[in-house]
């Protein structure tokens, strides 16, 4: 059985109308044209839909029952057929999104509300994950899209800069130096040191290394985080201070104090990053929303 959907459209409106020459009228067609469309609708049913006689046009128990089901049918493919049109041009359905933790307090708010926007009807399924983990399940195609920091080339992937932010210390509130304007990197050579593990970004990790080294010391790392929450909790705690992006400073967390460096501390870079045969419309979209929300910061 096959349903021809314009005239399931024409059976609506002679249902309600109850006249055929009004409804031809209405619809802009012949009488006999609309009789045909009504009968090939009752041929590929298999029941009559309406009564006719000389004097009145009334609908069959079938024609009221198809009534009543006619507006949904049609409301449903028409968003359907909206939903189709809106996934093609990558305003729909649902976009598999990455992050690290420091995107997820800075820039990546920003992107999604911008694209929420535009797209509202696309939906976000973010996860936060470390920079490497993120650039294998991009390579996967377990994710669309992708922030992460300071990431190492992989020819399978784009990388693309967004924005740039200088280390800070991170603090605990009693620290002696917590009441400092700037803070000497020099003067951090006897401190503990908590960082990130080193699997789950080397870059970020060698940067702090290296500029511990270049101000000739090694720093001694008393524990490490899997997440900014726990290094920053443990610095906190006064077990001791840490380098991080200064896009941190916005966690607000009680307890610790973010102070700037002097000199010229290392800039930490978030990156863009998508499969480089990965063409759906939504993943433009958001490396476009994501390059005019950098551009603004």
């Amino acid at each position: 059985m096959a349903l021809e959907l314009r005239s399931l459209r024409s059976f609506i409106v002679t249902a309600t109308e109850l006249h055929f020459s009004r409804t031809a009228k209405r619809l802009h067609v012949s009488q006999s044209a609309l009789s045909q469309q009504i009968k090939a609708l009752e041929d590929s049913l298999g029941v009559p839909l309406f009564v006719r006689t000389s004097r009145m046009v009334e609908l069959t128990p079938a024609g009221e029952a198809l009534l009543e089901a006619a507006p949904r049918i049609l409301f449903e493919v028409d968003r359907a057929v909206d939903r189709v049109r809106k996934a093609a041009d990558g305003t729909a359905g649902t976009l598999a999104i990455g992050s690290v933790g420091t995107a997820l307090t800075s820039i990546a708010p920003r992107i999604m509300r911008a694209l929420r926007q535009e797209a509202p009807d696309l939906r976000f399924e973010v996860t936060q994950l470390d920079t490497d983990a993120q650039l294998l399940a991009l390579a996967d195609r377990r994710l669309d899209v992708a922030i992460v920091r300071e990431a190492r080339p992989h020819p399978a992937l784009c990388l693309e800069q967004l924005v740039s932010e200088p280390l800070v210390v991170v603090l605990p509130d009693d620290h002696r130096y917590a009441n400092q304007a700037q803070i000497r990197p020099g003067d951090l050579a006897r401190e503990h040191f908590i960082l990130w593990p080193r699997q789950l970004g080397a870059e970020f990790y060698d940067i702090i290394i290296g500029y511990c080294r270049e101000h000739g010391f090694s720093p001694d790392i008393v524990a490490e985080g899997a997440d900014i929450e726990t290094q920053l909790g443990l610095v906190a705690s006064g077990l001791g201070i840490s380098l991080q992006p200064a896009y941190y400073s916005n966690l607000r967390m009680v307890g610790i104090q973010f102070r700037p460096l002097t000199g010229s501390p290392p800039v930490v870079s978030l990156q863009l990053a998508w499969h480089r045969n990965n063409i759906s419309p939504a993943v433009q979209h958001f490396v476009d929303t994501a390059r005019a929300v950098a551009q603004t910061l």
